[in-house]
């Protein structure tokens, strides 16, 4: 049996040394993401509806609906605030 635990999503502003990726990160309800991040059992950033670009550029290198980003390569990650 499988069971979905619903999650928390908000839209970011992903950096590592040589890439932007702008997506959708998902976490447990009450989660915050410095508690994530501190987190040594989770590698990797869950992220939906990426679109990854170069920062030297701006040039856009993929799009994709899933990905997962290794916490180690992240330098800063910054919210994106809803319009609504």
């Amino acid at each position: 049996m499988l069971i979905q635990v619903e999650k928390e999503k908000f839209r970011a502003v992903i950096f590592t040394e040589s890439l932007k990726v702008e997506g959708t990160i998902h976490l447990l309800p009450q989660e915050r993401m410095t508690d994530y991040m501190e987190e040594t059992e989770k590698t990797f950033i869950p992220v939906t509806y990426a679109i990854v670009s170069s920062i030297i550029t701006g040039e856009v290198l993929h799009t994709t609906e899933f990905l997962s980003l290794n916490k180690n390569e992240v330098t800063v990650i910054c919210p994106i605030e809803s319009e609504d």
